[in-house]
């Protein structure tokens, strides 16, 4: 037995020691998952342990060790990301509907209907305060003079048990409040004003055993009456307004889903997170109002992505073959210069020129002054005219992406044999004809991989796009946030946070999928003429 053990090696024991500690996290993370009825991720934490323990355990799983870390980080950066945005995409999680059923109902259940008409006792109010900042409010019944020293609270918040911390009776010698209670200090007017520009008077409320008091300027308050104005019946899934007497079920259209609808037709807010199927693609490509500007955005995404990667390959390889000649001089300076663009952070480029294409205060119309006064033409607006903004957002989009070009072509040309030019051009052929017989052909075996990633790139370039133009300017009539510059992933942005006009991450969620599907599409076809060019002159 002692050989066998032996024979485990050092390495048995730290990979058992690190399976105990992380099984010792998986048991704790379980029992959290547990408690929070997350029931999803708990079937995912105990498969990828088990399967971990598995692997790192069995001795005939050997191999699948060293591979294991990989599908690991795949899994939880790449499918589980996929996989929850399909989810999203098949709910109506938006602004309004981020709960769970039960927190709605909770929500709606602690809303109180406060009686207008109903007056309560009226207090006069004072204010207290300790040396740790906390405040305390003094209520003195303007009728009996009780007095109660109570807690406030927010009118958002749950009742405070035990409010009141002191109370009494106003004395025959009353004339003012007391300095200190105790150990609370007495605000002065002075201090009062100074606090109620920091602080919400009218939103602050105090539990008393009569009712709850709300506050009346900085000098008085009163008890309201108020009761329980939503009630939810579990067997009847119907929440009831006690106040209004009337019903109000779960909708049922694509509208109402995931709230309750009153007899009235109000929709009642918060709602929760529904399933809706497929209701957001529906949208998508059903809803005139969305598929329009999306038509127009995809048109703009497929020529925005296409010129982008045709401009800045065509700009890095043609000076990469200019300074791959061989009677070319400074060639390490050139190279030096041609990558500065690539060296500044991209993001710093584009705010640059952001300023310098600015139509009143820009470098480039205070450059160009001349030529429109010579021509009696307005300043151009490179941001803000639809057309030129386009044209802007591919000039700098070069920019930034042809040094990226230049040293792969300039990588993928050094690679290539001389013997080949040398035997082309002993065959005849001219420079040419020799570049685009076998230099370009040879250059393409080696870059169409990284040009197909590069497409990829730019279809999704958010950056440059929120940076430079924020996807305007916007489109006139639209009734989605929509500009002429916009590209899928901004205009799936703009519908993610609306504007300003509420979020819907479920339809944003759907936008997302139909992106990875076209990219999915587009860059399966693009591998295989990939493949094909590497059959036709891999051999070379």
């Amino acid at each position: 037995m002692a050989n066998s053990l032996n024979n485990w090696g050092t390495g048995f024991w730290i990979r058992l020691a690190g399976l105990a500690l992380l099984d010792a996290i998986a048991l704790y993370s379980a029992l959290v998952l547990i408690e929070n009825e997350s029931w999803l991720m708990f079937a995912g934490l105990v498969i990828g342990v088990l399967f971990i323990n598995w692997v790192y355990l069995w001795p005939r799983t050997a191999a699948l060790r060293w591979i294991t870390p990989g599908l690991i980080m795949m899994t939880v950066f790449v499918v589980v990301p996929i996989i929850f945005s399909v989810w999203v995409s098949l709910t109506n999680w938006r602004t309004g509907n981020i709960l769970t059923k039960d927190q709605a109902i909770e929500s709606l259940e602690s809303r109180v209907f406060v009686d207008p008409d109903a007056e309560g006792e009226l207090f006069d109010l004072f204010v207290y305060t300790d040396d740790a900042g906390e405040y305390r409010l003094l209520l003195v019944d303007t009728e009996t003079g009780d007095w109660q020293l109570g807690e406030p609270r927010e009118r958002s918040e749950g009742v405070i048990e035990s409010a009141v911390i002191a109370e009494g009776t106003v004395g025959p010698d009353w004339t003012e409040p007391p300095e200190t209670i105790d150990g609370w200090r007495l605000l002065s007017q002075r201090e009062l004003f100074a606090l109620s520009t920091q602080i919400d008077f009218a939103a602050l409320v105090i539990d008393l055993p009569q009712g709850e008091a709300v506050i009346l300027g900085l000098s008085q308050a009163r008890v309201v009456v108020a009761s329980q104005q939503y009630v939810y019946d579990e067997q009847q899934d119907i929440l009831f307004d006690t106040v209004r007497d009337r019903a109000c079920p779960p909708g049922d259209t694509t509208e109402t889903k995931g709230n309750f609808v009153c007899d009235d037709g109000e929709r009642l807010s918060p709602g929760w997170v529904a399933f809706v199927g497929t209701e957001n693609y529906e949208t998508v490509f059903t809803n005139e109002q969305v598929r329009g500007p999306f038509a127009r955005v995809f048109v703009w995404n497929i020529v925005f992505a296409i010129l982008s990667v045709a401009l800045t390959f065509s700009l890095g390889l043609l000076l990469a073959v200019t300074l791959h000649h061989y009677r070319m001089r400074g060639v390490r300076f050139y190279r030096s210069v041609y990558i500065i663009p690539y060296a500044i952070p991209a993001f710093l480029s584009i705010l640059v020129w952001r300023g310098l294409f600015n139509a009143n205060f820009g470098t480039v119309n205070a450059l160009l002054d001349p030529i429109y006064d010579l021509l009696g033409v307005d300043p151009i607006g490179w941001i803000t005219d639809p057309t030129w903004a386009k044209v802007t957002v591919l000039f700098v989009n070069l920019w930034l992406g042809f040094p990226y070009m230049f040293l792969l072509a300039t990588g993928a040309l050094q690679a290539i044999p001389d013997e080949l030019l040398e035997a082309a051009a002993t065959d005849g052929a001219t420079g040419a004809k020799a570049f685009w017989r076998i230099t370009f052909p040879l250059l393409m075996v080696a870059l169409a991989p990284l040009l197909i990633g590069s497409f990829a790139f730019n279809f999704n370039n958010f950056n440059l796009i929120f940076l430079l133009t924020n996807g305007g300017p916007p489109v006139a009539g639209a009734e989605v946030p929509v500009g002429h510059t916009d590209i899928l992933i901004s205009f799936t942005f703009n519908i993610a946070s609306s504007a300003g006009r509420g979020n819907n991450f479920g339809l944003a969620s759907a936008f997302t999928m139909i992106i990875f599907a076209l990219l999915l599409l587009i860059s399966a076809f693009s591998f295989r003429f990939t493949r094909r060019l590497e059959e036709i002159y891999g051999g070379l």
